[in-house]
């Protein structure tokens, strides 16, 4: 029977070397997380204003069988203001549900929401991104559930609800590198 060493091999203790941009990554990644957090635990909501609501529905979605619906919801965020200057930031997110029956949309409705917070100081402008990105959505889409509940009822639609959500925090931003993105996530697997 062949012995257990009693030291882990030099190649399993040494510690996993990252390349200059995988490095530059994982600090961008850290950094946002850390703004992320503080803003969490500073930024308070000053106003969600219900700026436009979008509701269509066409007369076959009436009589049509709900389970062949297919059902999509589509959240939009806009950065306004990140609020870098002033300590206030603002984003217009709009959802928008929509119901398809053999490849035709039958029911549509947008709602776009302006949501402002205040008390962001000192977080740089990838924080405030990724945290009304994830904040910002979360709460206006309880209004937007809530109102589309109400027009569905008044539509006599008879749709399911829309479901609840929650949003991890995702620290990367959309307009990154894939192949940088997919270095922070073996970044990220290394660590642990």
């Amino acid at each position: 029977m062949p012995e257990m060493p009693d030291e882990p091999r030099a190649e399993e203790s040494a510690a996993v070397a990252l390349s200059p941009a995988a490095e530059a990554a994982r600090v961008r990644y850290e950094a946002r997380r850390a703004d992320y957090n503080k803003l969490v635990n500073n930024a308070r909501l000053l106003t969600m204003i219900l700026e436009n609501v979008d509701f269509k529905i066409q007369p076959e979605a009436l009589s049509a069988d709900k389970s062949e619906m297919k059902r999509t919801i589509v959240p939009k965020t806009e950065i306004m203001s990140t609020g870098l200057e002033d300590g206030t930031c603002v984003a217009n997110i709009i959802w928008e549900v929509s119901f398809k029956l053999r490849n035709k949309t039958v029911v549509r409705c947008s709602a776009s929401y302006i949501i402002s917070y205040g008390g962001v100081a000192d977080c740089s402008a990838d924080g405030v991104t990724v945290f009304l990105e994830n904040v910002g959505k979360v709460a206006t889409y309880a209004y937007f559930r809530a109102l589309y509940s109400q027009l569905d009822w008044s539509a006599n639609l008879g749709s399911q609800p829309l479901p609840v959500i929650q949003f991890l925090p995702n620290f990367k931003l959309r307009s990154e590198d894939p192949a940088e993105a997919a270095q922070d996530v073996d970044d990220k697997a290394a660590e642990t």
